[in-house]
């Protein structure tokens, strides 16, 4: 069969096809995508694919909820309730967000913290640092679809000629009626300035898509459109009026930040299409949030997703990531993803920012879309699977973890993150509702206030939970297991009770119930978090000794008079708890700073001895006077440097950076001359790690070797010259002399071996015993007439640099010498 990927326009559908044809013609091997790595990495599914699992676990009917029977994960609810009455702690997978193509790399880069930690991708690859996240995201860039989001509103300017508006007429009912005949029906809010040219300046929001599905885009093109259109109806016949769009935009927040800003710049003198006054910012949020929602009919592209895996704080973090890893490499087979778990103990982001949070968590990027095209599908389903694999996973690395339904436990829902904005990152994140029936849903769940679904199906799933706690409860009489299963029951039973009261008894039962409530909280709080003390953190404990004065005083607004005495004893009780743990908390942060000053002295010692060994084996190779003397100017050099560094902290002057550069300079300087003339080979050995004393050092050894090759280069010179002049006969002298100087041997030995004289070894004479060289009456003990070697030799070591002018001008006097005798 013959097959043609070219019919394909995008990337991921090529792929797709191209594997389904190799499995049908039976060439499919292993994949890089699906190859098992480090446990649990992705792989294709043998009964199918689509990123939500194994298929055992997406066909069949929906979990039983009988009291034996098994969920999907295997696990009964009689099990995992006994587990959870033993301390298990429930799995916690978020759906944090989603996100196009253009939001991957951001949201590689917040789960990385910036690229500081590393991120591990489905191949169990260790991905660190932005460059490679950005490698990372272009991998993906074939699985997305990168649809844009919708315009969804847009911000309006409208200039109309103030005297082209009818007088008798209301200002307010005209412009509305020139926004309408523009807009049609779509929903806007202006607000509107005079200009001192006469002209009446309009601006506003207006939701882009009309009540029949036509979306305008908010730029020039959208601004003709309507511009003609005004221009066609009554109202442009008889006002001149000139539409322009300066921006446009997405979603609900973007659109309540626009209107709130337009109130703010207005004094409060903004109007909607109704003509209703929008006076202040609470008003701004309401329209949009809701009323305007359902209009706009946003939408955004879903490429990737935002998972946040938790778990209890004190969890072995090497366990919770060898869990993460294998839930995702079995949920998500096939798709792309990284994940990196952020330990508090390891989190560069300060807590201030929101980083270090007492609870491990790992935070999981995933593309929606797998290798074969297959896109992930969420729902309270999905949802359930997910933490009920993650549960399975975390039991496989030694860490008691179940499945958990908030119907079990009459727990009240979730908020969503646009019902709150956070005020404190400090431990556990603190947030404020953004509207009151924000704050009141996240003050429920905060207060974990009992709760049920009104459906038929919830209530029968909570009367099957409450039976199985039941059941758990007369087997584990009188202990732990079984006081947590009693209250477990309770509370789903006083959730059902309100359910069930009718409406003239609502409030006396409500609050007889949230009594209960509170009380059983409350005995929580003080008896059943004893295991949990130890991992305990000061903010922790902060946030827990708030929680029990609050649910005191919720319960205390409900107590009769007789039931006072009652009440202030179980308070005493509850708060000498309290004091308790405060006593063993700040016992525990003693302890642990002592652990802390312990271990630094020993560092400190360890240290010190470590340098005192060093000082005894430099001593042993190089002597005790070479490490000594060194060790005086290598002292004096790093404390100019640690000077230098205090100026550029601004702990001192900057005005002392001149003197500390030079006193540097000059510290330097003679440690180089130390290790070059002294030979001290300490310093060498020291300067093999510092780079500023190793050149200091090659440059004295190179202007060294200049001058030794210069004088090399004269000596020579000056050595034959004398030797011509020498034979010939001088005038007058003895023939005898004359012969004799003129032989070979006489000749080389009366020409200084050039190395001898570099190195001051004594000269040979070559004339006979009794005579007198005439070249030895220059050399003769007489500072003016010495070599110039020997001259540098006997000058101390910071002289040479100033006496290479003096060597020159001797060595140009001492041609002139020459010059002289060969003239004679």
């Amino acid at each position: 069969m013959e097959f043609f990927p070219g019919a394909f326009e995008r990337e991921w559908e090529r792929r797709r096809a191209t594997l389904l044809h190799e499995m049908q013609m039976g060439q499919t091997g292993q994949t890089d995508w699906d190859e098992p790595r480090r446990g649990g990495m992705a792989r294709l599914a043998e009964e199918g694919v689509g990123g939500l699992g194994r298929a055992r676990r997406l066909g069949g009917s929906r979990p039983g909820w009988s009291r034996g029977s098994a969920d999907s994960a295997g696990r009964s609810m009689r099990t995992r309730f006994s587990a959870l009455a033993r301390g298990s702690q429930p799995a916690v997978v978020k759906l944090a967000s989603y996100g196009g193509g253009a939001r991957a790399a951001a949201m590689m880069s917040y789960t990385s913290r910036a690229g500081e930690l590393a991120v591990e991708n489905e191949r169990g690859e260790r991905v660190i640092g932005r460059d490679a996240l950005s490698e990372q995201r272009a991998e993906w860039g074939h699985l997305f679809d990168n649809r844009a989001a919708s315009r969804d509103l847009g911000v309006f300017h409208v200039s109309i000629e103030e005297a082209s508006l009818s007088s008798g007429v209301d200002q307010d009912d005209q412009l509305r009626e020139i926004l309408r005949s523009g807009f049609g029906d779509r929903r806007f809010v202006y607000a509107a300035r005079e200009r001192s040219n006469g002209e009446l300046h309009v601006s506003g929001v207006v939701v882009l898509r009309d009540g029949a599905g036509e979306r305008l885009t908010g730029d020039r093109k959208a601004a003709d459109i309507v511009q003609q259109r005004y221009d066609d109806t009554e109202a442009g016949r008889d006002v001149e009026a000139r539409f322009r769009f300066h921006g446009y935009g997405n979603g609900v927040e973007w659109g309540t930040a626009r209107v709130r800003e337009l109130v703010a710049s207005s004094d409060g003198e903004v109007r909607d299409d109704t003509g209703r006054l929008i006076g202040d910012a609470t008003q701004a949020g309401d329209l949009v949030q809701k009323e305007w929602r359902k209009e706009l009919h946003s939408r955004k592209g879903r490429d990737v997703m935002h998972l946040i895996v938790s778990a209890r704080a004190g969890t072995n973090a090497t366990a919770f990531e060898g869990a993460v890893r294998e839930f995702l490499g079995e949920q998500f087979g096939g798709h792309r993803y990284v994940f990196a778990v952020h330990d508090p103990a390891l989190d560069p982001k300060e807590m201030a920012e929101g980083g270090k949070r007492p609870h491990i968590h790992a935070h999981a990027i995933v593309t929606m879309r797998s290798e074969t095209g297959e896109r992930i599908v969420t729902s309270p389903q999905v949802f359930r699977e997910w933490r009920s694999v993650m549960a399975e996973k975390a039991r496989e690395q030694g860490i008691d973890m179940e499945l958990t339904d908030r119907r079990e436990f009459a727990s009240a829902p979730a908020y969503t993150r646009n019902q709150v904005r956070p005020v404190s990152y400090h431990g556990r994140t603190e947030h404020e509702g953004t509207s009151q029936a924000a704050d009141a849903r996240y003050q429920a769940k905060r207060s974990n206030e009992m709760n049920l679904g009104a459906s038929d199906l919830s209530r029968q799933y909570a009367a099957t939970a409450a039976q199985v706690w039941a059941d758990v409860k007369n087997e584990e009489q009188g202990t732990m297991e079984g006081n947590f299963a009693a209250l477990q029951k309770a509370r789903l039973e006083g959730a059902a009770d309100i359910n069930q009261t009718d409406l003239v008894f609502y409030g006396s039962k409500q609050e007889t119930v949230k009594k209960t409530a509170n009380l059983i909280e409350l005995h929580q709080l003080v008896n059943g978090e004893d295991g949990q003390m130890r991992e305990m953190t000061r903010p922790e404990f902060e946030a827990y000794e708030k929680r029990v004065e609050a649910v005191l005083s919720s319960v205390e607004q409900t107590l009769d008079a007789a039931e006072r005495d009652e009440f202030d004893e179980v308070a005493a009780t509850a708060r000498e708890v309290v004091d308790i743990r405060r006593e063993y908390l700040a016992l525990t942060e003693q302890q642990s700073e002592l652990a802390r000053e312990d271990s630094q002295r020993g560092a400190r010692d360890e240290q010190r001895d470590d340098t005192n060994a060093q000082w005894d084996a430099a001593v042993a190779r190089y002597g005790r006077e070479a490490v000594e003397t060194a060790n005086e100017v290598l002292v004096e050099v790093e404390h100019y440097r640690e000077g230098l560094s205090r100026i550029e902290a601004g702990e001192l002057p900057r005005s002392y950076g001149a003197s500390y550069q030079d006193g540097l300079a000059r510290e330097v300087q003679r440690a180089a001359e130390m290790a070059v003339d002294g030979d001290n080979q300490y310093v060498r050995e020291i300067a093999k790690s510092d780079p500023e004393l190793q050149h200091a050092i090659e440059l004295i050894e190179r202007a060294q070797n200049d001058v030794r090759r210069d004088a090399d280069r004269d000596q020579r010179g000056a050595n034959q010259a004398a030797g011509e002049s020498e034979t010939k006969a001088p005038a007058g002298g003895a023939p005898g002399m004359a012969e004799a100087e003129q032989t070979p041997e006489a000749n080389r030995e009366s020409q200084p071996k050039p190395e001898q004289d570099l190195h001051g070894n004594d000269r040979q004479n070559s004339t006979a015993p009794g005579q007198e060289n005439p070249r030895d009456t220059d050399r003769r003990p007489d500072d003016a007439s010495r070599t110039p070697v020997e001259v540098g030799r006997s000058d101390p070591p910071q002289q040479h640099v100033p006496r290479l002018h003096q060597i020159e001008l001797e060595i140009e006097e001492r041609h002139e010498r020459d010059r002289d005798d060969r003239e004679r």
